[in-house]
Parts: C-alpha cells; structure tokens; sequence
C-alpha cells in the first residue's frame, strides 16, 4: 500500500523497458516535454521517470537563491539602526534635491550608479568638494531610490562609524563588533559620509577602516563616499598617507570609485548672506562670480 502511493505522487511511468520510451509529461510552467530518465528505483526496479523541466529548476534555485538573500537583509536591516540620521536621510530624494550650480556631474553619476547598480559591482563613488554643497542629500536621494528596489544600504558618517567600533572595542563585545563590521561589509551599498574627516587615527581605526574597504572590494560591492577634500587636495593625495603608511586604502578606494569634484558652493553660507542681504538665494548666486 505505501509503495502504490509512494507511486501515485512521483512522476513515474508504466514502461518497465528501457527500449519503449514512453511520452513525457508536459511541463506546467513552461509548457515543454519534461526530460524522461531510466533509473532503478529502490523497492520498485526499473522504470522511466520524468525528471524535472529545466525551468523549474531554475525557478527552485533562484526561490532558495532569493531566501538565502532575504534572511542575509535581514540580519543587515537588524544593524541599520547603525545608520546615522536615517529618518531625515529618509526623506532625501532626487525631486527634493535643489539642482544648484556646479553640482550637475556628480547627480548625474549618482543617477547613473543607481540605473547600473547591479552592472557597476563594486565600483563606487567618491564625491568631494566643500562643506554644505549638497553632497549628503545627493547620495541619499541615491540610496533612498535603492531603498525602494529591495537593496540593502547603510549610512554612516566616519566620526559615528568609528566612534561605534571603539566603543564596542573597549568594552571586549567582539560579537557586536564582528556584527557591525559584518553589516558594514555585506550590505549592497555602504554610504561612507564625510570621509577622511578624521584626520588623527589611531593604529586600530586604520586597521578597521582598511578591513572595510577591502572587504567591500573582495565581496564585489561598493561605497560611495562625500568628503571635504578639495580638489587639489584629492589631486595631490594629501591625505592617503593619513590611512596607512604604505597608501594602500587610498589605493583601493581610487582604484573602486568614480571621483567626482562637486563644484557647488555651500548652500548653508548662502542662506545665511540671502538673510542678511534680504535677497533669494538664486539672486546670491547669480551675482558671485
């Protein structure tokens, strides 16, 4: 009795010969004949069997391939209270982005990072320029349109970054430390704001700033980074030494990122000369040279 049910719920045949094939069944997703296979069936013996349609397999696959993901966010989404400001980063988006002078190439790198992300891998952005000039609220409109697709991001300035590291350090929590550099590493996008704004590290913060980056290049994912620097300040590498040494961070974050010198001025100066001025600030920013 229970090697007959066993029977009626598996696709087997009849056929009992290997030389009389018989018809395939007919695949309920896709429509074509499923693949027929002649094996020998413990408690049964032989008979042909029709094995799973290719599609379905793919489709199995790619459901197991989607759970893994989900429980990886998951576990990340449990970290993103890690992420600095986020209700007001939240309300950043592209039609809320003021298009200002100067700051055109950069949302236009911004956008062509989100429209590829999946095809950029680990190439990220480096976005630099003064205070103020819409850096932060650029890459946020960014990240918050990725938000939407599904992917994983988190914000975190440098100073809160490492200031979390080190408190987790000093306190010999390695399990919350080894959670956040994980979620630091494994989230499809890591915005990095105000980069190298730290300009004393100590031998540790250099370690995990490195561990970081080189775990992002390994794992084939980005950052994208808004610093102060200037432009000739990043011409120059002023400050690759002020990560290690030997320049290697610098070097894999030149080497993974599309730089982008953010021209505009800062907007909170000119909110502040358009107060004391009694003008709007597109009347400012017409009239400076």
């Amino acid at each position: 009795m229970k090697i007959n049910k066993l029977m009626k719920n598996l696709p087997i045949t009849d056929s009992i010969s290997e030389n009389i094939k018989p018809t395939p069944m007919t695949c309920e997703y896709c429509g074509k004949k499923k693949p027929l296979l002649f094996i020998d069936i413990p408690l049964i013996g032989e008979k042909w069997i029709n094995a799973a349609c290719a599609c379905k397999v793919a489709r199995e696959e790619e459901f197991k391939k989607r759970q893994s993901q989900e429980e990886a966010n998951r576990k990340i989404r449990e970290i993103l209270s890690l992420s600095s400001s986020m209700k007001e980063l939240k309300s950043y988006s592209f039609n809320s982005l003021k298009m200002r002078p100067g700051i055109e190439t950069a949302y236009k790198k911004v956008r062509e990072s989100v429209d590829n992300f999946n095809e950029y891998g680990k190439l990220g952005l480096l976005i630099f320029g003064q205070s103020g000039n819409g850096k932060t609220h650029l890459t946020a409109s960014g990240a918050n349109q990725l938000l939407k697709l599904g992917y994983t991001v988190i914000f975190l300035t440098e100073k809160d970054l490492l200031s979390r590291l080190k408190e987790t350090n000093n306190f010999n929590n390695e399990e919350r430390f080894l959670e956040i550099m994980s979620a630091c590493i494994k989230a499809d996008l890591l915005l990095w704001d105000d980069f190298l704004s730290s300009q004393r590290l100590t031998q540790s913060e250099k370690d995990w700033i490195f561990q970081i980056i080189n775990g992002r290049e390994r794992a084939d994912k980005p950052i994208w980074f808004t610093s102060n620097l200037t432009e000739e300040e990043f011409i120059k590498n002023k400050y690759a030494k002020v990560l290690d040494d030997k320049g290697r961070t610098w070097s894999r974050i030149i080497g993974n990122t599309i730089p982008v010198f953010n021209s505009s001025s800062d907007y909170r100066k000119l909110k502040a000369r358009a107060r004391l001025n009694d003008q709007s600030i597109e009347e400012i920013e017409k009239d400076t040279p």
